[in-house]
């Protein structure tokens, strides 16, 4: 019987062994990269799925505005549209299987949040690679906006000292009545001497009775102006104050055109000023001549006691009566005449009437005097209520220069100014949708159109007359002819501070009067320089003092023609880029989103700016072959 021989296994069992270490690393390496891979291909089908949701932007506002923006407002219902897309990938995917998937929308970016922000970016890319010629570089816009905010602030200065300018002439005019009263005064006491040498008792009672009446008045009429003058100097004080606040929007020149007022208006009203002076001493005069009269009176009564006592010695005695009244007029002699105020405060007042009512037009509704003859202004009205600017901007709050509020470079502001230009209508443009004004309602934000028009054209009245007072100031011959017109009404050459308050009213209403002739050339399609030479002015000194308002009928339709197609002028268009300049950059960004919301709802009833999303943020949470997986995505616009 042959028996078994043992064999040595070793090596078998140990090459077993290895073999089933390598497969079990190799199933453990191929199952954590399907894992891994798992995890990925979840990411990547995530992804898709959130680029295809998000290729579902709002055709309507691309092709009329170019902004993407995914109208939905719902997180269930984005979830709900992504999930056939995931399942799709995965269902593709059989070597990495997950299930029990579900998706999340964990944020939704509204375009109308972070205080406009996201909607200026859509804006500016779209510009960026747009084809677009900005009309002036980068570096000038500071520059621009400075120009804008400074004649703002001179409109605002000039406003108010021509009020008080023309409150000072007021004030003068209330002199009148004490030059009046002086007038009065040497009347009567011309009668009563005529009386005396005449040697008529009554007569000389009966004037000294009305000259006294005469100057007990005066301390009245003095204080009446005191009154007046103290409150035109708290006005004053005002408006100096509001000048200096003003100050660092004001360059040099300006600020020194401003000083140059506030010195002539103080040294008038100031209580210790020359002019009070001499008011006040009407008052002291009147005082003494008080005490004349009466000592010449109680003289008076003494004759005439006498001659009525009198009885002659014999038939021939006659009485000396007018000898016996000779000592008054050595009394009467003692009277101090007042001729300080016989000269009118206002000498020509049809001409300052003629001033003053063109100067009360400013402020008021001028659109329909503006605008070219036969417009139709439309009186359309437009619903606020749900606009983003009224639940997001909180009113007041997107005003320039709040929190948030910031551009964040020149070139953002140039392209921002330069789409709403060309995106969204305004006056003059061909009429298209509900709101016609929508550049206007831009920088207004009124539901009126008209409103939103009227205040535009106003706003631009303002900067233009600002402009122009600038201009005047720095033309010497026009300066001149102010001055000397302003003389010729005053006719107080020796009150230099009356002439002064008389100069600057008439230069800030000869600036205002011209400003409505360039607003009704940019409504008419013409344009005007920013600064004009002096030769383009279109209204003179002389034929604004004879016309009146009436001159605004003759001026503006020329010009518009022959400036139509002058590139050294600006249009209507550059002077409300000019505007966009100075607003702040969310109530700027709202109210776009305002008219493009008007816009849209007008075909989509209900369409809200609010309902639209610029960013999405989802996650995905699933479980893997071995263990729960979860990814996200985001993607913005």
């Amino acid at each position: 019987m042959e028996t078994e021989k043992e064999v040595c296994g070793e090596i078998t069992v140990f090459l077993s062994l290895i073999l089933t270490c390598i497969c079990a690393l190799m199933g453990g390496l191929f199952e954590s990269a399907r894992a891994a891979g798992s995890g990925w291909y979840m990411q990547m089908a995530l992804n898709s799925s959130l680029d295809s949701l998000m290729s579902c932007y709002h055709r309507e506002i691309w092709d009329k505005y170019r902004i993407f923006v995914l109208e939905c407002a719902d997180k269930e219902r984005l979830a709900a549209e992504m999930e056939p897309q995931m399942e799709t990938y995965l269902a593709a995917a059989p070597f990495y299987p997950v299930s029990g998937g579900k998706v999340q929308i964990e944020a939704m970016d509204e375009i109308t949040g972070h205080k406009g922000d996201f909607f200026a970016k859509e804006v500016t890319d779209y510009m960026k690679v747009g084809v677009w010629t900005l009309e002036s570089e980068e570096s000038e816009l500071p520059e621009m906006e400075k120009r804008m905010t400074e004649a703002r602030a001179v409109h605002g200065i000039a406003e108010g000292y021509q009020e008080n300018g023309r409150k000072v002439l007021r004030l003068e005019e209330s002199i009148e009545a004490i030059g009046a009263c002086l007038q009065k005064q040497e009347k009567h006491l011309e009668e009563m001497e005529a009386a005396v040498r005449q040697a008529d008792g009554s007569s000389f009672f009966q004037s000294a009775e009305s000259l006294e009446k005469e100057l007990k008045q005066i301390p009245g009429l003095v204080a009446a102006y005191e009154k007046q003058a103290d409150r035109l100097a708290k006005e004053l004080q005002g408006s100096e104050q509001g000048a200096q606040e003003a100050q660092p929007d004001l360059e040099e020149g300006s600020w020194g055109m401003v000083q140059e007022e506030m010195r002539g208006y103080r040294s008038y009203l100031d209580a210790d000023g020359a002019r009070r002076q001499e008011v006040k001493k009407t008052e002291e005069t009147a005082h003494g001549n008080e005490e004349v009269v009466a000592e010449a009176v109680r003289k008076g009564k003494e004759i005439q006691d006498y001659i009525d006592d009198w009885e002659p010695d014999d038939e021939d005695d006659e009485l000396d009566e007018e000898a016996l009244w000779a000592p008054v007029l050595t009394i009467t002699a003692g009277f101090q005449k007042d001729g300080r105020f016989r000269v009118p405060a206002v000498r020509d007042k049809k001409k300052m009437n003629v001033l003053e009512a063109v100067s009360r037009l400013s402020g008021t509704d001028l659109l329909s005097l503006c605008v070219p003859a036969g417009t139709v202004i439309s009186e359309n009205w437009i619903s606020t209520a749900a606009f983003p600017s009224a639940l997001y901007a909180g009113g007041e709050s997107g005003k320039r220069g709040t929190t948030g509020d910031v551009w964040t470079a020149g070139l953002e502001r140039a392209l921002l100014d330069a789409y709403a230009a060309h995106f969204f209508t305004r006056f003059g443009q061909e009429k298209t949708g509900s709101v016609h004004y929508e550049q206007e309602y831009l920088l207004q934000g009124n539901a009126s159109e008209r409103e939103n028009l009227k205040r535009t054209v106003n706003e631009l009245l303002a900067v233009r007359e600002a402009v122009n007072l600038a201009a005047l100031y720095a033309d010497s011959e026009k300066r001149s002819e102010a001055e000397a017109l302003a003389l010729a009404i005053t006719g107080l050459a020796g009150i230099t501070p009356i002439t002064a308050a008389a100069s600057f009213f008439i230069m800030t209403v000869w600036a205002f009067a011209e400003s409505v002739a360039d607003v009704k050339v940019l409504l008419a399609g013409g344009k005007i320089p920013f600064f004009k030479q002096p030769g383009e002015w279109q209204i003179s000194l002389s034929a604004l003092t004879e016309k009146g308002a009436s001159i605004f009928l003759e001026t503006g339709t020329d010009l518009s023609l022959k400036n139509g197609t002058d590139d050294r002028g600006l249009d209507y268009q550059d002077w409300l880029k000019l505007f966009f300049l100075i607003q702040g950059k969310s109530r700027f960004c709202y109210r776009m989103m305002d008219m493009i919301q008007n816009r849209i709802s007008e075909k989509e009833p209900g369409f809200r700016m609010d309902q639209c999303q610029y960013g999405v943020s989802v996650s995905y949470a699933a479980q893997g072959t071995l263990i729960p997986l979860r990814r996200t995505s985001q993607k913005e616009y």
